[in-house]
């Protein structure tokens, strides 16, 4: 070979090092993102405006079911079997009913109905229930929803 070729393949190779490592940091930056509460307040912003507004859950994972849009009227049941408001049949990490996100006067709770495997909150295992704000995602299995309003 000569040294053109290996020079040109050296720089191609570089080239995908540097994709393969900003994906890397794209992905993890993605995860670890959790909104910022508001300081000083100790209240979340959105929960003041939660019963005002149309509040909606966007599936952000898995890719085939991205975009998917739920409206919150009152109560949101997520699980397996079909009298879920949310039903999802392909995760087998999903109980028959995982979890309820409800509207309450102090804002929009997500509640964990004692899944197996537990529901999260912005990457964090619910204990029972906490409030959700604008931003906050939802993990039921495999499956995100993200908080929108």
């Amino acid at each position: 070979m000569t040294d053109q070729l290996l020079n040109a393949l050296k720089l191609l190779l570089l080239g995908l090092i540097y994709l393969f490592f900003g994906r890397v940091l794209w992905a993890v930056w993605s995860e670890v993102r959790t909104p910022v509460a508001v300081a000083g307040t100790g209240t979340r912003r959105s929960s003041k405006k939660a019963g005002r507004g149309v509040v909606t859950f966007v599936v952000i994972e898995p890719k085939e079911h991205r975009g998917q849009t739920y409206t919150l009227s009152n109560v949101l049941n997520i699980g397996r079997v079909e009298d879920n408001d949310i039903v999802i049949t392909d995760d087998s990490f999903i109980s028959s009913h995982h979890a309820r996100i409800e509207v309450r006067p102090e804002g929009v709770w997500v509640v964990d109905l004692q899944s197996t495997n537990g529901s999260f909150v912005n990457g964090q295992r619910l204990a029972s229930e906490r409030s959700v704000r604008k931003g906050d995602r939802i993990q039921v299995g495999s499956t995100v929803l993200e908080m929108r309003s």
